[in-house]
């Protein structure tokens, strides 16, 4: 995957920012096909530190546009700007950005 990345970062290639959008987007096309709404309408995205992480931001995001009430578990959040906005968003979304599994879901 990271090789992947690396190669279609070359100039001119895409942005990490454009990686993560389409990525975001394609996983949460994929959720939607597998579980059109109405049923299963709540999400949740456990998200690690790194870009796959970005890309369940980005998901999340996705998918509340789409309809879904998606929940993020991001335990661990760098401190790099992308991700900061990234969380941004999904808060002014209104979308739950936990820092640990929830009791219930």
């Amino acid at each position: 995957s990271i090789a992947v990345d690396e190669e279609l970062m070359e100039t001119p290639g895409f942005s990490i920012d454009q990686l993560m959008e389409l990525a975001g987007l394609s996983v949460a096309s994929a959720v939607a096909e597998a579980y059109p709404l109405p049923q299963g309408r709540r999400v949740l995205i456990v998200c690690g530190p790194g870009n796959n992480g970005g890309d369940g931001l980005v998901a999340a995001r996705h998918l509340y546009h789409f309809g879904y009430e998606p929940t993020v578990v991001y335990p661990k959040r760098p401190q790099k700007q992308l991700f900061v906005n990234l969380v941004t968003q999904c808060e002014q979304l209104g979308i739950p950005v936990l820092s640990e599994m929830p009791s219930s879901f």
